[in-house]
Parts: structure tokens; sequence; C-alpha cells
């Protein structure tokens, strides 16, 4: 805890600055889990851009993954109630899960089901293998990972924002497949899930943030943080997002109600 000058970012509340406050809120910054060193060091580096676009917004810790979906549950965990601001996530992902592969990846070959209709929707190893170690939505494919509900959300904020800057997480089925889903009480995708996670513990002004499509870093900005982004409120769409850069705590107030 220290005393700095900051200008909070709450969506709901029109910014000010606030002088020698105390400061409670973190904002992590988590990156890593890829099996090639070249994507991790792309990972730290858009993770370095984000850093300094905080400022001194918050106290900033930068995390490297060092381990499977249950490190960062772990991590995520290890903070006391209601002092989480924000998560910056810098992995691969998908529509179902964050991804972690590790160089000793061979080791989970035999949990691998190379079957027919896996093939037909292209499923591969290195998808199937992400869901089994890292962090996804159905418990029964993560056993040597963890799932989504592991996360206590009781550690963020009331206006959270959590932002996956890897590929897919908020990517949605076609509108009958997502109503078939929705009827089944199914997740239509990652995202969606952590914002209801969240609004169901009490956070009913967090948002999750996350890439409709795969996403590369932008150039030579090393910033994930462009194409068409899709913020959740409540497992549901609150807007989408097609600028450059960080999505403001008032931009996120002019949709919420």
């Amino acid at each position: 805890m220290e005393k700095i000058d900051i200008v909070l970012e709450i969506p709901g509340i029109e910014q000010e600055k606030t002088k020698s406050i105390n400061v409670t809120y973190k904002r992590l910054l988590l990156y890593g889990g890829a099996r090639e060193s070249q994507d991790n060091n792309t990972f730290k580096a858009a993770a370095e851009v984000v850093k300094k676009d905080y400022g001194n917004d918050g106290e900033i810790i930068l995390i490297k993954i060092e381990g499977g979906g249950q490190f960062v549950v772990n991590k995520i965990n290890s903070y006391s109630d209601n002092s989480i601001q924000s998560i910056d996530f810098f992995t691969h992902g998908n529509d179902r899960s964050l991804l972690f592969k590790f160089d000793d990846s061979k080791n989970y070959q035999e949990l691998y089901i190379n079957d027919t209709e896996e093939q037909e929707q292209g499923i591969t190893f290195w998808d199937r293998l992400g869901s089994l170690i890292g962090i996804g939505l159905d418990p029964d494919e993560n056993k040597n990972g963890a799932d989504i509900s592991e996360i206590n959300y009781n550690v963020f904020t009331n206006s959270a924002k959590i932002e996956f800057h890897g590929c897919n997480t908020a990517s949605e089925p076609k509108l009958k497949e997502k109503i078939e889903l929705e009827k089944k009480k199914i997740p239509i995708n990652f995202a969606s899930e952590f914002s209801k996670r969240l609004y169901n513990a009490g956070k009913e002004r967090a948002v999750v943030i996350g890439h409709i499509t795969q996403a590369n870093p932008n150039g030579i900005k090393n910033d994930y943080r462009h194409g068409t982004r899709r913020v959740y409120h409540n497992g549901k769409e609150l807007f989408l997002y097609r600028k450059e850069g960080r999505i403001l705590g008032s931009e996120i107030k002019k949709h919420l109600k």
C-alpha cells in the first residue's frame, strides 16, 4: 500500500484526480505460457506496452506464467478480496479456454483423442492440449489444467476490467447455435462466462474484453489492442470496440446502465 497521485478509472464514476490516497488495488499483467520462446517474448513486449499505458494508475504487477492453468488460478486467488482492478492476459486462447503450451507437451499426448469428429472440426493436438493444461470452461477437459470456476472472483473490485489479448476468447457462434447453447445454459465463449461469474460474485460493474477473431500485435507497436474487440457485462455483449488502444472507463461507463 502506498500514497500516490493517480487518476482513477472507475466505470460509472466521473474521473477526477485524487491526491494522496492509499492505493490498494492491483493491476496484473500475466504473460507467457506459449510453447515457443518467440511467442513469449512477444507477449512480454505487449505487456510492457500496456504497463506503460497504465502509468501510475494503481499498483502494476508484471507476472510471467511459469506453469499451467493452476499456476495462474493460484496466483489470482492469492490476492485479498476487492483488490484487483484489472488483469490483462497475454497468452494464446480460443473461445473455450486460455491456452498454455510447453516444451514437455509430449507427455500429454496420451490425453489427446484424435477422433474423426475432432479432425472434421479442425481440432489439433495443440488445441486439445491447451484446454487440458490451460484454463477452460469444462472441468472434464481440464484435468491437468484448471477450470474457470476455480477462480475466486471476490478478489476483484466492483468495477474490474479483464482483457484477454490472445485469439478468439470473445468469438461467438452463429445465431442459431448461440440460441441453442443459451437454452442449454452452455457458455457461448470464455470471455462471456468470465464476465457472468464476475457479476454473480457481486462485481456488478465489471467487464471482460476479448478479441472476436485471431489476434496479432500491431506491427512495431507490439500492441494487441486493435481490430474488433467485444466487451461483455454479466455474460452479455455490452458493445463492440474497433478503435486502437486502451478502452477507457469513460467509454465503458457510456454503455453501462
